[in-house]
């Protein structure tokens, strides 16, 4: 079974290592896309609809329960 996730991290080497480590050890995720903070990640979560969010807590301009504050649907 694929499953479908998203990286939300604003240190771009962070987001990098961790696309690496699933591309090489979770074959069965297929990460849809990137954002670098908290306005960008609701972006991307209202418009991929993941299984699975890797979500940094400390951000610029927010934090990771800033984000999940702001999602209508947090299942």
């Amino acid at each position: 079974m694929m499953l479908k996730a998203v990286i939300i991290e604003d240190e771009s080497s962070s987001r990098e290592i961790l696309r690496n480590y699933l591309a090489k050890y979770c074959k069965n995720v297929n990460v849809l896309g990137e954002a670098a903070g908290v306005k960008e990640g609701i972006e991307l979560l209202s418009h991929t609809n993941p299984d699975l969010v890797f979500l940094d807590v400390e951000m610029p301009f927010g934090n990771a329960f800033d984000l999940l504050d702001q999602l209508p649907e947090r299942s």
